[in-house]
């Protein structure tokens, strides 16, 4: 494998662009997809519409952003956001991300990185996601890049250095914007945690130490809320099957429902925050001397930025209060918002009992698969509860560093 060659990674460029639409607009399912955001337009005007595309960036602003445009404005019931005037026009970002939808958390960053006059991002996609060959078409003319996962241990170090040099490459010389999930998969849990794996394969494609390799990324954390999550159903399924039989298995297009589900499903409100960035902060870490310590040191800094500007909900305090038998947050919500939220989480759970009953006792079910969806809304508040109390990477590091050294040899 050549780690500096990213044809098959990369968004489509050139005539692949061309191509790409031909396959498009010659299958029937490109048109049931994008029925649902475009359902006022015929084949004819959908056909005419993707034929006018030249470049992955006019795909993003004529085809994908409005059609996320209309999900937000059928599935939600607003888009907010928070600190994004840290963003500055023209510098790349690796907008390192929490992960809660398969789609949305860069699709509805994008979008709003267009409405404020931004350049938008380039997306990192996990290949199993890319179950047909319509979804790759699709994904790379959204400046999506491909990040492979199923491989041997000795394939995933090539594949982790060429996917850190096309990152490396994309910020610093390409001067493109990246999304990119702060660790593999979804948070199902609602704990929010950043791999240190990740943090060393962005590393790895430089030979400076980690905390000056890290420097050129521009890495900005990003976090995304949702009021309600429409997925939790599947979460919560996965969750208790990992806890009663200690694994899970997805079926078959499984990823592509919870996919579709996000996209159409209710999510109530929606909230992107950006961080204070971790440039500046870098450089604290020049004074560890251990490079697991400063990758554990990074994590911390970045998880403490993602929970304390995690935009909370009602049901977040809702759900806290319900499982900890309290309502130490009660001043956040009212008791019709309470009751609306007790009845959904009721439903929920009617639901996942339905699907289980032939497999699992329900006297204990149901206790359990409620504290799993409880949990999974609680959880952000207890991790801003915890990040609040915590100072940010480099303050007053250099006074922890000498009581180390004192306790490590001794006082006088």
């Amino acid at each position: 494998m050549d780690i500096n060659q990213f044809d098959d990674l990369r968004p489509y460029e050139g005539k692949e662009i061309q191509m790409a639409i031909q396959r498009l607009i010659s299958n029937p399912l490109t048109y049931q997809i994008l029925d649902f955001v475009y359902p006022e337009m015929d084949q004819s005007d959908i056909k005419e519409m993707l034929l006018s595309i030249e470049s992955t960036e006019q795909f993003q602003t004529d085809v994908s952003a409005p059609a996320f445009k209309v999900v937000a404005q059928k599935t939600t019931n607003g888009l907010t956001f928070t600190n994004m005037d840290a963003i500055q026009k023209g510098v790349p970002y690796v907008f390192l991300s929490n992960h809660r939808d398969i789609i949305l958390d860069s699709a509805l960053l994008n979008v709003s990185l267009l409405e404020m006059g931004y350049d938008t991002t380039q997306i990192a996609i996990g290949d199993n996601l890319l179950g047909n060959s319509i979804i790759e078409d699709i994904v790379r003319l959204n400046k999506s890049f491909i990040v492979h996962r199923n491989a041997t241990p000795k394939e995933m170090l090539l594949i982790s250095r060429r996917l850190s040099n096309y990152i490396r490459k994309t910020i610093t010389e390409d001067q493109q914007s990246i999304w990119l999930a702060h660790k593999e998969g979804r948070s199902k849990d609602g704990d929010d945690r950043t791999a240190s794996g990740l943090l060393k394969m962005l590393a790895v494609s430089s030979d400076q130490p980690i905390w000056r390799s890290l420097k050129d990324l521009n890495i900005l954390p990003t976090v995304v809320s949702y009021e309600y999550d429409p997925c939790d159903l599947f979460k919560a399924n996965e969750l208790l099957m990992k806890d009663e039989f200690g694994a899970y298995e997805k079926g078959d297009g499984e990823d592509y429902q919870s996919a579709m589900k996000g996209l159409t499903g209710h999510k109530g409100r929606i909230n992107i925050a950006v961080g204070e960035g971790l440039t500046d902060r870098l450089s604290a870490l020049q004074h560890v001397d251990q490079r697991n310590e400063q990758v554990r040191m990074l994590s911390a800094e970045i998880d403490r930025q993602m929970h304390s500007r995690y935009k909370l909900w009602p049901t977040n305090f809702i759900a806290y209060d319900l499982l900890n038998g309290g309502s130490e947050f009660s001043e956040h919500y009212n008791r019709i918002q309470r009751i609306t939220f007790n009845n959904y989480l009721r439903g929920r759970v009617i639901k996942l009992m339905v699907n289980r009953r032939k497999i699992l006792k329900s006297d204990a079910f149901r206790k359990q698969a409620r504290e799993v969806l409880l949990s999974m809304y609680a959880n952000p508040v207890k991790n801003k509860l915890e990040a609040d109390k915590l100072r940010p990477l480099g303050e007053g590091l250099s006074e922890d560093l000498r009581e180390q050294e004192t306790a490590s040899h001794g006082s006088i």
